[in-house]
C-alpha cells in the first residue's frame, strides 16, 4: 500500500485525524453501552493523544478500549473481536491508521444513514484497488456488527437475518467494566452458543459478500475518476469522483438488497442518498482545497555527497565549473546511478526528534547497502537521508532499487508500530566521476539521476528512458510519463517508471 501523501495544513490534518480516533472511540464506547460512563470521554481522549504520537499505536489501543464492553457482553465473541482485530493490525494501521478510521467511520455512517459516503471515502483515498479492498472490509464489519446485535441490519446494510440473536448481554446495574467484576460471571457462562445462534439465523448468506462488492464497486469508481498530485485540472474530479462512488455503491447495494426481496423504501432510500453525497462532497471538497496534496516535486532535490558530504546537486554543479583540472586527473567513466532520499524527513525529524531521526536513517542504511553490494554496486550515504551508488549496467540498478522497495515494505509490514520507512530512487546512465572506492562522486549522470528522483514519490522507482527500456526488456513493468523539463539539464528528459509490486499503479510525476 502507498503510503499517505504529504499534504497541505499537515498540522491541523494531524488534530483532525485526532479528534475522529477520540470520537470514534467516544461514540463506540457509548453504543455498546461501556460503564462507567464517566470514564469513556478518558478513553476517547487517551487514544486521540496517543494518535499524535504514533497513530499505529492507537489503532491498538482503540481496539483495546472498545474490547473491553463487548469481553463483558460476551467473552467469546469479546475474545474474537481481539484476536481478529490484533491480527489486522499491520492491514489496519496502514497508511497512518487511514484503514482502520475508514472502517469505523463506515460503521457510525452506516448507523447515522449516510453509509454510500464511506465507499465513495475508501477510493478517494486509498485509490481504486485499495479502496476497493477497504470498502469491502468496512462493509463486513458493519455486517458483523448487526449480526452481533441480533438485529436484521444496522441501517440499509442487511445483516442476512431476518430475526437474530443478540449476543452481547448487558450488564447489572452498578457493574462497571474497569472493576472486571464482570470476568467471574463472564468465565462462568463461557459458550460459543450465542455466537453460533447469532450466525445461524442468517438465511441470506450470499447477502454477506454481495453487499461489500457493491460498497467495493463505488470504492472503485471514485478511486479511478480520482487524479493524482500534480495532474491538472485536479479539484473538479475529486469532486465528481465523490459523486459517482456514491452514486455506484447505492445502486449496487440497492440492486442486491432488492434481489432478496429487502429492498428498502424510497422514504429510506432518499436520506440516505443525499446524506451520502452530501458527506463524500463535503471530505471531497476539504480533501482538494484545504488539504490538497503536496506535489511530489514541491520537496527538495536529493543531495549527492562530496568529501563534506553535504553538497546538493548546484553546489556541486558549481564545483564543476572550478575544478575542471582536478576532475581531469580522476576517473571518469560512463556508468548507471542510482540515488535515494526518504519520503517525509524533516516530518520524522520534527515530530521523532533528532535522536530518533537519526536511529531510523542508520536503521534505513543497515537495511539497504547490502543489498546494494548483492546487486554489484558501489555505495555510500549522501551525508543525509539517502544513499547514492553505481552500477555496471541499467539491469542491475534496476534490480537493486526494487530491492530497496520490497526490503522496506517487508521491515515496514513487520514493525507497525514504528514509523514506515519510505524512499523514492532515481536512476540514470552517463558520464560520472569515480571515488577510489568506485562509488559516485560527480558527473552529469549523478545530477540527472537526482532531478529525476526529485519527481517522484514515496515507493516510487523513476528512471531514464534508457534505463526503463533495459528495465522492460529484463521483464520488468514499466509505464512511460512523457518528457520533462529539468532544472540544469539542457536537453528534456523522457521518464519511466518500474513497478516493483503486483498491482502498482504508476503515479503520474507532479511536475518538472
Amino acid at each position: 500500500m502507498r503510503g499517505a501523501p504529504r499534504r497541505r495544513n499537515e498540522p491541523v490534518l494531524r488534530w483532525l485525524r485526532a479528534a475522529l480516533f477520540a470520537a470514534v472511540v467516544w461514540i463506540g464506547l457509548a453504543l455498546l453501552g461501556s460503564t462507567p460512563a464517566a470514564a469513556t470521554p478518558l478513553f476517547a481522549g487517551a487514544v486521540g493523544i496517543l494518535s499524535l504520537l504514533s497513530p499505529g499505536s492507537a489503532v491498538l489501543a482503540a481496539i483495546a478500549a472498545l474490547s473491553l464492553p463487548v469481553l463483558a457482553g460476551d467473552l467469546v465473541t469479546g475474545i474474537v473481536f481481539l484476536v481478529v482485530g490484533f491480527a489486522a493490525i499491520q492491514y489496519l494501521s496502514q497508511g497512518r491508521a487511514r484503514v482502520f478510521l475508514l472502517v469505523a467511520v463506515a460503521v457510525l455512517l452506516s448507523w447515522a444513514g449516510p453509509l454510500w459516503a464511506a465507499a465513495a471515502l475508501a477510493g478517494l483515498i486509498l485509490g481504486a484497488s485499495e479502496g476497493a479492498i477497504a470498502a469491502m472490509v468496512a462493509c463486513i464489519a458493519v455486517q458483523v456488527a448487526a449480526i452481533v446485535a441480533g438485529e436484521p441490519g444496522i441501517g440499509l446494510v442487511s445483516s442476512g437475518a431476518t430475526d437474530g440473536t443478540a449476543v452481547l448481554v448487558p450488564l447489572e446495574p452498578g457493574t462497571t467494566v474497569l472493576g472486571f467484576g464482570w470476568l467471574g460471571a463472564a468465565v462462568a457462562d463461557l459458550s460459543p452458543s450465542r455466537l453460533i445462534e447469532a450466525f445461524g439465523a442468517i438465511d441470506a448468506a450470499p447477502l454477506l459478500l454481495l453487499q461489500p462488492l457493491a460498497w467495493a464497486a463505488g470504492a472503485a469508481t471514485a478511486g479511478l475518476l480520482r487524479r493524482d498530485a500534480g495532474e491538472r485540472p485536479r479539484a473538479p474530479f475529486g469532486l465528481l469522483a465523490a459523486a459517482a462512488g456514491v452514486l455506484v455503491a447505492m445502486l449496487a447495494h440497492l440492486a442486491v438488497l432488492g434481489a432478496f426481496d429487502r429492498a428498502p423504501a424510497m422514504a429510506d432510500i432518499a436520506p440516505a442518498a443525499l446524506a451520502s453525497l452530501a458527506v463524500a462532497l463535503a471530505v471531497a471538497a476539504l480533501s482538494e482545497w484545504v488539504f490538497p496534496p503536496v506535489p511530489a516535486c514541491a520537496r527538495p532535490a536529493a543531495r549527492p555527497s562530496i568529501s563534506a558530504e553535504d553538497a546538493d546537486v548546484d553546489e556541486l554543479l558549481s564545483l564543476i565549473s572550478k575544478a575542471e583540472e582536478e576532475l581531469a586527473s580522476k576517473h571518469t567513466v560512463e556508468s548507471t546511478v542510482m540515488i535515494t532520499d526518504m519520503k517525509s524527513f524533516s516530518e520524522m525529524t520534527e515530530e521523532d526528534g533528532s535522536v530518533n531521526s537519526a536511529k531510523a536513517i542508520q536503521r534505513h542504511r543497515d537495511l539497504l547497502m547490502p543489498l546494494i553490494a548483492e546487486a554489484g554496486g558501489s555505495g555510500k550515504s549522501t551525508g543525509g537521508d539517502g544513499l547514492v551508488a553505481a552500477f555496471p549496467d541499467h539491469a542491475s540498478a534496476v534490480g537493486a532499487a526494487v530491492a530497496l522497495q520490497r526490503r522496506l515494505r517487508e521491515h515496514n509490514d513487520s514493525h507497525p508500530l514504528e514509523r514506515d520507512i519510505v524512499i523514492r530512487v532515481g536512476i540514470a546512465s552517463g558520464e560520472v566521476v569515480l571515488d577510489r572506492n568506485g562509488r559516485p562522486f560527480i558527473g552529469t549522470a549523478l545530477n540527472l539521476a537526482a532531478r529525476i528522483m526529485s519527481l517522484g514519490d514515496g515507493g516510487q522507482i523513476l528512471v531514464s528512458h534508457p534505463v526503463g527500456e533495459a528495465a522492460r526488456a529484463a521483464g520488468a513493468r514499466t509505464a512511460a510519463h512523457g518528457t520533462f523539463e529539468l532544472k540544469n539539464i539542457t536537453e528534456p528528459v523522457s521518464v519511466d517508471e518500474v513497478l516493483w509490486y503486483d498491482g502498482q499503479e504508476p503515479l503520474a510525476p507532479a511536475c518538472g
